[in-house]
């Protein structure tokens, strides 16, 4: 009996043990819920995550809620927080179901009095879309990718999107301008799970010899 119950807690350490080393499947991110903007729409208009997605790289994705879309021409895309952000830094560009778009122009330090009374000054500001088809004005759903020096989701504090008071590509007559404030969504660090996994690796290696001592 003591035999098997060394044998068996083997065979759980060391599984345990690749469990632990095993690749994470997701990535370090925050999340911006979109619930404060200058026209006075009560609750939250959708969300921007921003989730590290390669070395010095992160990828922003934008889901507005039912009845609001993101403003896409004449569009800004602000952020807080990082540094070094650049127009060439941009890309993967996608807008619903149109692809290789970008931006036209970058700002910095940019007042945010402009989009009604927010929170003052970004630090970049990406304006006005390009390269969707004639007519595409605005999207429920953007994603594109930032690549900078050390950049990380981390470092983001806050972000502000130009919006249309409507679903779908044509806009609304009524626009506005919202942001949010961070809540940050963290995984365990790699190091710490290979510690773990070396670590139940040597106490599943000791389990072992004393089985084998046993049999012996």
């Amino acid at each position: 009996m003591r035999i098997t119950s060394l044998k068996i807690a083997a065979s759980v350490l060391f599984v345990a043990a690749a469990l632990a080393m095993a690749p994470m499947a997701s990535a370090n991110s925050v999340t911006f819920n979109l619930s404060s903007n200058n026209l006075g729409i009560s609750g939250s208009v959708g969300t921007v995550t921003i989730t590290d997605s390669g070395l010095n790289q992160v990828t922003v994705s934008i889901t507005m809620g039912a009845g609001f879309s993101v403003k896409l021409n004449g569009g800004d895309f602000a952020f807080n927080g990082p540094s070094g952000l650049t127009l060439a830094g941009v890309s993967s560009f996608t807008a619903d179901a149109n692809s290789g778009l970008n931006f036209d122009h970058l700002k910095t330090d940019q007042n945010i009095s402009q989009f009604g009374q927010l929170v003052g000054k970004f630090a970049f500001d990406f304006t006005d879309v390009k390269g969707q088809p004639k007519g595409v004005v605005s999207a429920d759903t953007v994603t594109f990718v930032l690549t900078g020096s050390g950049l990380s989701a981390s470092e983001f504090t806050g972000v502000a999107i130009h919006f249309c008071t409507a679903s779908g590509s044509s806009c609304s007559p009524n626009t506005g301008f919202a942001t949010g404030t961070p809540g940050t969504s963290t995984v365990p660090e790699p190091g710490s799970l290979g510690l773990l996994g070396t670590g139940l690796i040597g106490l599943g290696g000791l389990v072992r010899r004393r089985f084998l001592s046993k049999t012996s």
